[in-house]
Parts: C-alpha cells; sequence; structure tokens
C-alpha cells in the first residue's frame, strides 16, 4: 500500500514536472517567435530599434502575450506541443514577413485592415517581385529543425479532459480581458515604444517603434468604419439612379491645376491691423481677375487632410480610405486626363502615399520618391511651382489634358517667438506682445514668399496657349500661439456665438483663374465674385461655371448645393444666409446627402468604358 502511494505520489510529481517543463518550453518558444517578429518589424533591420524593444518589459510583454496565449491555446485543443509551435511560428512569422515586404514597398505596415481586404492587398502584391531572401530561407529552416526536434523529444500531453476544458475556458476569459481592456487602450499604446528613434508624426514609424505583433493587434481599433446610423443603401442608390454620367465634351477638354496653399489666409481683409500691401500684392492681382470667393472649412490650425479630401471627393464626412474610393480623380481619368498630385514632403504624412493611389491619382510625387533626390531641404513654394510646370509640359507633349493637385508646405506652423526680420509685415502697435508679434510677422513674412511664387505660375499659365485654370485655396487658418493669443492681440473676433466669429475662424479664400485660352474656349470672363462653400462644394463650383455635368454624384451635390452650399458643424448656408437650423425641405435635403454621400464614398465603382480622348 505505502509502495503504490509512493509509486502514485512520484508519478504526479512526475507529471507536474514535465507540465512545468512544458510551460517553460512554451515560453521560451514563443520568446524566439517575438524576437523574429522584431527583426522583421522593420523594411530593413535597424539595429536601435531592435534592441529598444528588449530595454522595455512592458512593450516586451505586450508583444509576447498573445503569441504566448495563442501557442497555449493550440496546444491545449491539439495537445501537441510540435503542433502548437508549428502553427504559431507559421502565423506570427509570416504575417512579420509580409510586413516587411510592405514596409519596403509602400512605406506601410501590415494592419489588421489589411486582413479585411485580402483581395486588394493580394491585387497590390501581384504588382512587386517578392521572394524570401537566403536569411529567411535559413530561418524557415530552423522553424521546422524545431518543429521536428519538438515532436520526437517533447510528447507530453494532459491526460485530463476536463482539465484541458477548464484550462481553454479560463484562458478564453483571461483573453478577452486582456485584450478588451488593455491592447486597445490608446494611452498605453501611445506610452510605448522609443521615440527618440522615430519621426514621431509618422504613422509607420509609430507602428514600427512597437514591434510587430502589438501594433498589429492595436491596429484593430483603425479598422472599424462605424456605420452611418439610419443608413438606407437602397434609398441611396435610388438617388444616385436619377442621375446621369456626362462626358466632358471633346473640345472642353482644359488643363486643370489645383493648389492647396498651408495655412493660408488673407488677413488683410481684417480692419484691425495693418499689413504691408505688398504681402498680399499678388494674391489680390490675381483675385481681381478670377471667380473669388470663401472657403468654410470645418478645421483650424490643422487637419490639413479634410480640407484635402473634401476637394478631391465631395464629401463632408469621411470613410478610411483603406481601398479604392471614388472621388472627381477616377472621374478626370475616365475621361482622359493625366492625374497627379505633388506635395513636396513626406509621402507618409496622412499616408498620402498610399491613399492618393486609392483615390485614382495617376503619379504622386512626394519627397522620398522625388524631391530628397534634388536637394534635401523641403523645397518652398516657388521652387516647388516649378515641378507643377514640370507636369504640365510632360502631359503637353504626350497631348494629354492634365489634372493637377499639389499642396504646399511652406508656411506650416508652428511659427518661431523670436524675431527672424526687421521687416514689420504686419504693422507694430504698443499693446502687442513680442513673442506673439513674432510668430504672426514670422508667419506673414512666409505669406509674402508665397504671394511671389503665386505670381510666377499664374505668369507661366497666362502666356501659354493651351487652355487652363488654376484653382488656389487655403486649407485653414493658421495657428497664432496657444489659445488663439495672436488672433486676440490682433483684436480678430474668434467667438462660435456669432456669425463673423465663426466665419473668421474657419474662413479661407479660393480662386478660380482662367488664361486668356480658356476664357475663348468657354466664352466666359472668369471673373466674379463666387460663392462663400464648404470645400467639397469647390469642384461642383467649377463645374457648374463651366458648363460640366460631370459624374452622377457631382450631379448629385450640384443639386444638393442649391439649398445649402455650406454645411458645418456650427452653422449651415442656406439661401445665402448663416443658420444653426435648416428649414424642414432643406434638412431633408441633407439627410439624404449624408445617406447618399456614405454610400458612395464605401462603394467604389470604377466607369470601365473612358470618354473619347
Amino acid at each position: 500500500m505505502n509502495y503504490e502511494a509512493s509509486k502514485s505520489e512520484k508519478h504526479k510529481f512526475n507529471v507536474l514536472l514535465q507540465g512545468i517543463l512544458t510551460a517553460l518550453i512554451i515560453i521560451l518558444l514563443s520568446f524566439l517567435i517575438m524576437a523574429i517578429t522584431f527583426v522583421f518589424s522593420s523594411a530593413s533591420l535597424n539595429l536601435p530599434l531592435f534592441k529598444s524593444y528588449f530595454t522595455s518589459i512592458g512593450l516586451m510583454l505586450m508583444n509576447i502575450i498573445p503569441i504566448l496565449i495563442f501557442m497555449i491555446f493550440v496546444y491545449i485543443l491539439f495537445n501537441r506541443l510540435w503542433l502548437s509551435f508549428a502553427l504559431t511560428s507559421f502565423l506570427f512569422v509570416t504575417m512579420s514577413i509580409i510586413n516587411k515586404f510592405k514596409l519596403t514597398y509602400r512605406d506601410d505596415p501590415f494592419s489588421f485592415i489589411d486582413i479585411r481586404l485580402i483581395s486588394e492587398s493580394m491585387t497590390m502584391a501581384e504588382e512587386y517581385k517578392i521572394t524570401l531572401s537566403p536569411n529567411m530561407i535559413k530561418l524557415i529552416l530552423v522553424l521546422i529543425a524545431i518543429t521536428v526536434f519538438l515532436k520526437i523529444f517533447f510528447a507530453y500531453k494532459i491526460d485530463s479532459k476536463k482539465l484541458r476544458l477548464s484550462l481553454l475556458i479560463v484562458l478564453s476569459i483571461v483573453s478577452v480581458f486582456v485584450f478588451k481592456d488593455i491592447y486597445f487602450n490608446s494611452e498605453t499604446y501611445n506610452s510605448l515604444g522609443d521615440k527618440s528613434l522615430i519621426n514621431i508624426w509618422s504613422k509607420p514609424q509609430q507602428f514600427q517603434s512597437k514591434g510587430f505583433v502589438y501594433p498589429f493587434i492595436y491596429s484593430i481599433t483603425d479598422a472599424k468604419d462605424t456605420e452611418l446610423e439610419g443608413y438606407d443603401e437602397e434609398k441611396a442608390t435610388l438617388s444616385l439612379s436619377k442621375k446621369e454620367y456626362h462626358n466632358i465634351p471633346k473640345d472642353e477638354k482644359v488643363n486643370i491645376v489645383a493648389v492647396m496653399l498651408e495655412s493660408y489666409n488673407d488677413f488683410s481683409k481684417f480692419d484691425s491691423i495693418e499689413i504691408d500691401p505688398e504681402v498680399y500684392k499678388n494674391f489680390h492681382q490675381i483675385q481681381r481677375e478670377s471667380i473669388h470667393g470663401n472657403l468654410v472649412t470645418n478645421i483650424f490650425g490643422g487637419d490639413t487632410i479634410k480640407t484635402e479630401r473634401s476637394f478631391i471627393t465631395g464629401y463632408s464626412s469621411h470613410p478610411k480610405y483603406f481601398k479604392k474610393t471614388n472621388s472627381f480623380v477616377w472621374y478626370f481619368n475616365e475621361q482622359g486626363y493625366r492625374t497627379e498630385a505633388m506635395h513636396p514632403i513626406y509621402g507618409w504624412f496622412y499616408n498620402r502615399r498610399n491613399i492618393n493611389e486609392y483615390l485614382g491619382y495617376d503619379s504622386f510625387d512626394y519627397y522620398e520618391n522625388k524631391y530628397q533626390e534634388i536637394q534635401e531641404a523641403f523645397f518652398d513654394d516657388m521652387h516647388f511651382f516649378d515641378y507643377i510646370i514640370e507636369g504640365y509640359e510632360n502631359s503637353k507633349d504626350k497631348k494629354e489634358p492634365y489634372f493637377n493637385f499639389s499642396v504646399t508646405y511652406q508656411n506650416h506652423g508652428p511659427y518661431s517667438t523670436e524675431k527672424y526680420t526687421d521687416i514689420e509685415y504686419l504693422k507694430k502697435k504698443a499693446n502687442y506682445d513680442d513673442a506673439n508679434y513674432n510668430i504672426i510677422n514670422n508667419y506673414l513674412s512666409g505669406v509674402s514668399r508665397t504671394d511671389k511664387a503665386l505670381k510666377k505660375l499664374i505668369d507661366y499659365f497666362r502666356n501659354e496657349k493651351e487652355p487652363t485654370i488654376v484653382i488656389l485655396f487655403g486649407d485653414h487658418n493658421p495657428w497664432l500661439g496657444k489659445d488663439a493669443a495672436g488672433y486676440e492681440m490682433m483684436d480678430i473676433d474668434l467667438d462660435f456665438s456669432n456669425v463673423e466669429g465663426f466665419l473668421n475662424y474657419y474662413e479661407t479664400p479660393y480662386i478660380i483663374w482662367g488664361n486668356d485660352a480658356a476664357k475663348t474656349k468657354f466664352n466666359k470672363s472668369f471673373v466674379k465674385k463666387g460663392n462663400d462653400i464648404s470645400p467639397n462644394f469647390l469642384m461642383a463650383e467649377l463645374f457648374e461655371y463651366l458648363g460640366w455635368g460631370g459624374n452622377e454624384y457631382m450631379q448629385y451635390i450640384m443639386d444638393v448645393k442649391k439649398y445649402f452650399d455650406v454645411n458645418h458643424e456650427v452653422y449651415f448656408k442656406e439661401n445665402g444666409e448663416y443658420t444653426e437650423e435648416l428649414s424642414p425641405a432643406s434638412k431633408k435635403i441633407y439627410e439624404d446627402f449624408i445617406n447618399v454621400e456614405y454610400y458612395y464614398s464605401h462603394n467604389f465603382k470604377e466607369n470601365k468604358a473612358k470618354a473619347d480622348s
């Protein structure tokens, strides 16, 4: 009896020992897989970044826990350690290698949305020659060897089915708690990763600073696209089906050059301040010979991309732009235009590098793929505009109508509180404090340089025989000190409770200018006071003036614009008057517009039959 008890105790001890040994092996194997994913968290091995991962216990835990949970789950489910390791290493190592390739070819990490958009991702992958390197092949062989070793030498199993079931339930409960309350916490995510090794404004670099597994899981939060409340797809399709697709007449295909000017506004309009007339001299001249008005943007001091994409899509609310998305760029493509986007700074900024492709541009020139090869510093407007002209000339040589949309960088804030110039672009008053005055004067110094660049651009097209239209507009008002201190110093009202303060906060100018050849082509002067509108109606303003019908969505928003042409979270503009509440009839139009906009922005439809060019 004592012998049997002793034997039973010894067996239990051996089982416990094997269980502990297996647990330790699982932890070590999870650590190995995590280290491999760290290697592939960048396009090429970034040794300082790789080392930084191991200096943060929190970051290592956030990366290893999902691997550990998955391996334990598979082990309990199949009761095979070798199979658990094989499936876990295959999943996480494969995803991290995909991440490396995606960063290499697109400067965009592999995120959860890529799984949702698997068909688009596979189509994109076909464009690149993706081959495993010798080191990757060696790594895969090592992982296979470990799997074989585990199969031969570690055959420990959990005999009790009840215990396995209990462990699975406990593991599932723990997993739900961990992922819900920890992995999707934005404060935790933003606190981890060595920020000294990256550009903190780059989302791909933010991703890379945290390894691969953790940011991949966190990217699930970005993949959520909340459906519009009360969305009615059938009603949206019915509204659009009533509209017709119109081609641009062959003899009316003129070149269109649109430039969004960073942080641009005309401060000379404010009576409370005195601006040197030279600052806006050329702008005012161009304005006098143009269709000109104001955009009522939805942003202030930043979030440039909202004005940009509103202009190019006609949307007031925006989808996630994870895949091909309907835009006016696609329409110009269908009409035989060469479509180009240009921006003199990083392509990853607002993920333009990828999203501009989804919006339909034939090409996108940015710092990494073009301008850094010419000079290290970002181009100012005077030199950047040369490349707009170059793009136009290339299309002219090919006898293709040209659509260019460029976004400038000069005049991007913040602006220094230090004195950079002795020129008083803003006349200084006794009550102005030096720091805020310097912020404003430095900003206006940049605007003055932009003014000279605008003259150069317009003068070039003024002398061109090819009919060309130039659209200029500001994306938002500049940031001028903490809590808008610069505006307060200049006695500019920014109080939303009155329309004047609201417009001072959100208005920026726009210009639609046509050269003589364009004026002759359309038999129009291109000179008048334009409507003050939301950015999503700016392209429609152009189409209406030219008499172009556009596609079904363009037809639709031109009709909407007849009822209200400013749609903002603070005020609407209905029948020329600003109001917080639309009339019942216009409110119905607005609700239908939001429904149609949601449908059209989420359901891409490419018109295969292009117009004759």
